[in-house]
Formats: structure tokens, C-alpha cells, sequence
């Protein structure tokens, strides 16, 4: 017998091609699938417009980077600090007005004064009566202390006495945790050793008003500055003012002082003497 052996047919179906090119090499040839030029141009040209604003405000960026940090770094720097740093004055101790003999007409002594601080700080109805009763003054009067200074910067104190006794000082030293904000400060006064004996030459000091505060060099006085009114005391205020001094403190965020930093002292007025004689001044 021939035995004829047969192919077993299978059920299994052949997978089918998943690429286009394989349908093609069934036949034995490789055929390329046309594209659509005119889509690939269009995506050629979206990736460019893309890159193209990337890149852009890349140099945008950059640029303003390069204004802000090199052309003007050094003036936002002043800024930063100016926000970061602030000082208070220091007043000056006037100069000494002298008679021909050299004996002194004019000094100056230290003076207490009482000031708030009210930039971290609430003035309530309670401490306020309290201040009062302690300076033995009325509170309309250290309420019109206070709106005077309406508008200035909050770390400039507001002067609600001046010139007060030791009594005083004392007392508001060894209450201070109890008087938020409230605060000794130490000023040059005025002594003028032969009361109003040429008095007419000698002049005297008064509060700075607003005319003298707008026609002064800007810098040199502040609101509530004495100044020289009358007489050699306000002819001869640019020899006799001195310069102010500076205490520079470093604050945080939210203007609470950190810590002191260096500052620099007063320098005080020159001297002024007199051709006249007191004693003759006296005896006239």
C-alpha cells in the first residue's frame, strides 16, 4: 500500500499582520505607505511656534532677572534695608554761649522727657488715664499730643511730657512692665544762668512751626525740634544746633524691633562767646 500522508489541516487561524508593510510582503513585495506631507508640515510648524515662545519668554525672564538683580540691584537694595533698618535722632547739645570773661550765660543740662512708642503698641483708655494721673495732666492734652503726630512714621515716639522730675523717672522706670510703649528719653535742655538778664540778646528756644519746617533744609529738622526764636540763639542756630545723632535698630516683618546696631553719636554746637561783660550787663 502506498500510504498517502496528508497535511493535517489545523483550525488554528493565522494571526493577522499588524502593520501595513506586512500585508505587503505576503505577496513578496514591500510597499511604502504614502504620508500626508501637508500634515507633517503642520506639525513641523506647531513644534516651531512652540519652541519659539518657549524660548521667548526664556529670554524675557532672563532679562528682567538681569534688570532687576544688575542694573538696578543697588537701588532695591537701599530699599530692603531702608525696611529692614530704621534709626531714631538723637538731638544735639547745643553750644555754650560765653560772656567776654568766659563765664557761661547759656548751658545745657539733661532733661527727661516721656515719650510712646506706637508702633507695637495700643494706647487704651485705661493706660492713657494712667499716664495722665502720673504726669498730673489732663488727657485732652495728651490726646492733642498724639494727633499732632498723626501721619509721621509709626517708630518716631510721640512726646506726651517733657522735662519731668525724679519722682517721675522713678516711678515710671520701676512700673515699666505695667506702661506698654512707655519710654524715658534723655534730651539737652536749655539753662540760661542769669534768667532774663539780656535776655532781648540772648533770645531764647521755641517748637519748630510749620513756616520754619518747610523753608528748612530738608534732612536737618523734624517736627517738634527746638529751635532758636529770638535773638543770638536763632542768628547764630547754624553754629550753635550741632549735629543730630542716630540709633539705628534692626526690625522684623512686622517693624518689632530685633536688636541695636551700631549708630553714630551727636556732635554737639560750638561755643559762642560774647564781647559783653555780665557784670556791667548787671550793674546797667
Amino acid at each position: 500500500m502506498i500510504g498517502i500522508r496528508r497535511k493535517k489541516r489545523t483550525n488554528k487561524k493565522r494571526a493577522e499582520p499588524l502593520l501595513d508593510t506586512e500585508l505587503k510582503k505576503d505577496s513578496g513585495v514591500t510597499r511604502l505607505i504614502h504620508r500626508d506631507e501637508g500634515e507633517l508640515d503642520f506639525f513641523r510648524k506647531r513644534a516651531f511656534y512652540g519652541a519659539f515662545v518657549i524660548i521667548f519668554f526664556f529670554a524675557v525672564l532672563i532679562t528682567r532677572l538681569w534688570f532687576l538683580q544688575v542694573q538696578q540691584g543697588e537701588k532695591y537694595s537701599r530699599l530692603a534695608d531702608s525696611n529692614r533698618v530704621r534709626f531714631l535722632e538723637i538731638a544735639a547739645p547745643r553750644g555754650n554761649i560765653l560772656d567776654s570773661k568766659g563765664r557761661e550765660i547759656v548751658t545745657n543740662r539733661p532733661s527727661f522727657n516721656v515719650v510712646w512708642v506706637r508702633e507695637d503698641n495700643r494706647l487704651d483708655d485705661a493706660l492713657l488715664k494712667k499716664m495722665a494721673s502720673i504726669l498730673e495732666t489732663d488727657v485732652s492734652e495728651l490726646l492733642a499730643r498724639i494727633r499732632k503726630m498723626a501721619g509721621t512714621p509709626g517708630h518716631i515716639p510721640v512726646r506726651l511730657a517733657e522735662d519731668i522730675d525724679w519722682e517721675k523717672v522713678a516711678y515710671i522706670e520701676n512700673n515699666r512692665m505695667n506702661l506698654p510703649g512707655i519710654k524715658i528719653k534723655v534730651v539737652p535742655l536749655r539753662v540760661y544762668h542769669f534768667g532774663n538778664l539780656a535776655s532781648h540778646l540772648i533770645g531764647y528756644l521755641g517748637e519748630i512751626n510749620e513756616k520754619e519746617l518747610k523753608s528748612s533744609n530738608e534732612g536737618v529738622y523734624r517736627g517738634g525740634d527746638l529751635i532758636g526764636k529770638m535773638g543770638l540763639e536763632r542768628l547764630r542756630e547754624k553754629d550753635l544746633r550741632g549735629e543730630k545723632g542716630r540709633h539705628y535698630m534692626e526690625v522684623n516683618a512686622l517693624g518689632f524691633e530685633q536688636r541695636n546696631l551700631k549708630g553714630v553719636e551727636p556732635l554737639s554746637g560750638n561755643d559762642l562767646q560774647l564781647t559783653i561783660d555780665m557784670d556791667l550787663q548787671r550793674a546797667a
